[in-house]
């Protein structure tokens, strides 16, 4: 199913900052809905919605079987005023993705570029021409297409927000090079020179731009603005906040804050308590019921009780959906965790890291590899230095806790997770010894021996 619910957004605001910024001018052309299409790899009534609500807020006309033109009308001097309006705010933002993109992105670069099986070189020569390079500067086009070898559509997604946030990106288009641009990249020596060059090209851009924050701000007056901080929206077909609050109310009866046997608070205390409507607590309830989480009495109230799961569950489309987004939130983790982790543990005080030494010693005796990656997650979105660092992993602690499917359908063959008792004595004796490397290894091969083990058990998902 097409994820048209919200994912148009990006697409729309990336069109709308490059009209404001006059990337784009008055009457100029943009290229057909195919074209925009298979260049930003979305399908068609995604790219259809973007193109409707530019039209709707005077950014673009469009004609029948002709392609849509720039309606917005802008002097430089206004161009210039929006293009402050839009950076100032997200200064902060812009200098944090000097450690957000390193430690996120890249490791994804060198796994892709290096792997031997996947003919990278020829690839990107093969997809890049004048018209892709008009639309996306050639080394952010080069970074997405390197992405999309991994086959992860919550991984573009991050991706492409990061991109909307950081529009600095970007050239001006009197710096964009076509033609035989991607024959003289990609002829470089090795795919190590060619990541060095994008380096450059990023460095340069954000210097330009944090340039221009600097003249700007008192310019226009902008010195007392507020931050905007990186926020990532995980897109799904269906309402996510039904699922996001049942990521938490799983989380919190694995951690026994509602032990098996106990009931949840009443609806309307529920509602009070996670600060949402009435109807979102009782679709919650209806899904954590549907899971086996929960049984609710009418009169009573809702017992928790972690029942085996019904396999037929698996087939609902909802339940598809968050299992899929489980698997993918476990292979970014996979790629990039063993570098937030030791930067993270790096950026702690002492005290702070004695505090995680004591919540993984609370993980003796438990079962559940969800606890296990939770502690982490909850530790690094607390104190990682990087704002959006913090963010992506809060995201990607919630999608962890579906995990709790895995287990379910576990316990309904009569299986059950691996003793974890060496893995979390071995995490205590690198955390007490100061090893923060092998610490930070030691969940870098726990993670992916837990997504190997996950596309094992759901290979029909993929």
């Amino acid at each position: 199913m097409e994820k048209t619910n919200e994912l148009y957004e990006l697409l729309y605001e990336y069109f709308e900052s490059r009209i404001l910024f006059g990337f784009y001018r008055y009457d100029e052309q943009l290229l057909s809905l195919q074209q925009l299409r298979d260049i930003f790899h979305m399908g068609r009534n995604t790219v259809q919605s973007a193109l409707d609500k530019l039209e709707k807020n005077g950014y673009i006309e469009t004609q029948e079987r002709k392609i849509a033109r720039v309606a917005y009308r802008g002097t430089r001097e206004v161009f210039r005023e929006n293009t402050a309006k839009y950076f100032v705010p997200r200064k902060e933002g812009i200098l944090d993705f000097c450690y957000a993109g390193e430690l996120l992105f890249n490791p994804m670069w060198e796994i892709a570029i290096h792997n031997p099986d996947a003919d990278i070189v020829d690839y990107l020569k093969k997809i890049h021409g004048a018209e892709s390079a008009m639309m996306v500067a050639m080394p952010i086009k080069l970074y997405l297409d390197v992405l999309r070898t991994f086959h992860n559509d919550l991984l573009l997604n991050l991706y492409w927000q990061c991109l909307r946030y950081l529009n600095f990106l970007y050239p001006s288009k009197r710096e964009i090079r076509t033609g035989t641009i991607a024959e003289e990249v990609l002829s470089v020596r090795t795919m190590d020179d060619l990541k060095t060059e994008f380096d450059s090209y990023i460095d340069s851009a954000q210097n330009k731009v944090i340039d221009f924050i600097e003249s700007a701000r008192g310019e226009y007056h902008l010195e007392a603005v507020p931050q905007i901080p990186f926020k990532w929206n995980i897109y799904r077909s269906r309402p996510q906040v039904r699922y996001t609050l049942a990521t938490v109310v799983i989380r919190e009866i694995i951690w026994e804050r509602y032990p098996v046997g106990s009931y949840l608070p009443s609806l309307p205390n529920m509602a009070e308590q996670y600060q949402v409507s009435l109807s979102t607590v009782r679709r919650t309830v209806a899904v954590l019921n549907s899971l086996g989480v929960t049984r609710t009495y009418m009169g009573i109230g809702t017992k928790v009780c972690l029942e085996p799961m019904d396999l037929n569950l698996l087939k609902k489309d909802e339940i598809r959906e968050n299992m899929l987004l489980h698997g993918e939130g476990l292979q970014i983790l996979a790629l990039t965790v063993r570098g937030v982790a030791l930067f993270t543990l790096e950026s702690a005080t002492k005290e702070k890291r004695d505090e995680l030494l004591q919540e993984i010693r609370k993980l003796h005796g438990k079962t559940s590899s969800i606890l296990c990656i939770d502690v982490l997650l909850s530790f690094i979105s607390r104190e990682c230095p990087s704002a959006m660092i913090r963010e992506c992993y809060d995201k990607l602690r919630e999608l962890a806790v579906w995990g709790y499917i895995l287990s379910a359908v576990l316990m309904s063959t009569g299986q059950l997770d691996n003793d974890l008792s060496d893995f979390i004595g071995r995490l205590e004796k690198d955390l007490q010894s100061g090893d923060l490397a092998s610490f930070s290894d030691e969940w870098k091969f726990f993670i992916m021996d837990r997504l190997n083990y996950f596309y094992l058990k759901f290979a029909f998902l993929k």
